[in-house]
């Protein structure tokens, strides 16, 4: 298995994944990076077609998540 890989996604299939709870917001971000005027100004930017950095997801089965809760066998947005 490769160390990492660089996948092309929609706006839509992200917003899908993390909807559906494969992708999630680990505690570390959090609230130094994504607090809610940052996240709404990036999706914002997405929905507009500005040119964005990369966003990336790292596979984690004990990552802790903004909630106190943990990882199960998710995706994390990490920026």
């Amino acid at each position: 298995m490769p160390k990492s890989s660089v996948q092309q996604q929609s706006m839509e299939s992200l917003l899908s994944l993390v909807k559906s709870g494969q992708v999630a917001v680990p505690g570390l971000q959090c609230p130094f990076v994504w607090n809610s005027t940052k996240v709404h100004d990036l999706l914002d930017s997405l929905y507009r077609g500005y040119p964005v950095g990369y966003l990336i997801t790292w596979q984690s089965v004990d990552a802790a998540l903004k909630g106190g809760q943990f990882a199960a066998h998710q995706q994390i947005l990490t920026e």
